[in-house]
């Protein structure tokens, strides 16, 4: 196994939004054949495909499943990541897993007071049992959909290493893809963030064709 190399990478080289055109993000092309490296921009990808090239899109949406909220018993933060239902079929939507965050130790059975964008209590959240990986059974005290209330209260679910994963209004636009379709990511595939439509209908009459995959971003990215 390879082992792993650290390195500093300084504050001020990490982007905190993203350009006013994403086209115009650096790209760095590695030839495998000629073993070469070649700096370029996003929006040179129309020349740089080449007639029956094809290009995989990953079609997943990414849902505001970060949560924030206050232990009820104690009015202590609380911060959460919806991972997705706990299982199929009507009962099975009602029961989340996430992930969560706190000063102290979590009990089974404790209350959570979910809070809106705007800081105020929207509803109950039970902590039912906690499961492997540190991960827990919750169940919002609600009949609204899973995604009808992530709407409504979830903000984008940043990295840490934006913004030190405050959300920004702008981020509900700035963080998903043009050809997200599927909802379920809890990050977002940030290769391609930097693709617009026109950027899409260029490389397409250059002659390269596409594909879609649908792989959801996961816990890893956090």
């Amino acid at each position: 196994m390879e082992p792993w190399i650290e390195y500093s990478l300084p504050e001020e080289l990490v982007a905190q939004e993203p350009l006013n055109n994403r086209v115009d993000a650096r790209l760095m092309v590695v030839d495998r054949c000629r073993g070469a490296i070649a700096h370029h921009h996003i929006r040179d990808l129309p020349r740089l495909l080449l007639p029956g090239d094809r290009l995989v899109l990953n079609d997943t949406r990414v849902i505001p499943a970060q949560l924030r909220g206050l232990r009820t018993a104690t009015g202590g933060r609380w911060q959460g990541l919806f991972l997705g239902p706990m299982s199929a079929g009507d009962s099975g939507e009602r029961d989340w897993r996430l992930v969560c965050k706190t000063r102290g130790r979590l009990k089974p059975m404790e209350q959570i007071t979910l809070l809106d964008r705007e800081g105020k209590s929207a509803l109950t959240l039970w902590l039912l049992e906690k499961l492997d990986d540190g991960q827990w059974l919750a169940r919002p005290e609600t009949e609204v959909s899973t995604m009808e209330l992530l709407d409504r209260i979830g903000r984008v679910p940043l990295p840490p290493y934006i913004r030190g994963g405050n959300m920004v209004d702008a981020d509900v636009r700035d963080y998903q893809t043009v050809f997200a379709k599927h909802p379920g990511a809890v990050a977002a595939p940030t290769a391609g963030l930097h693709f617009t439509e026109d950027l899409l209908r260029a490389i397409k009459q250059s002659g390269t064709d596409f594909s879609s995959v649908t792989l959801h971003v996961g816990l890893g990215t956090f």
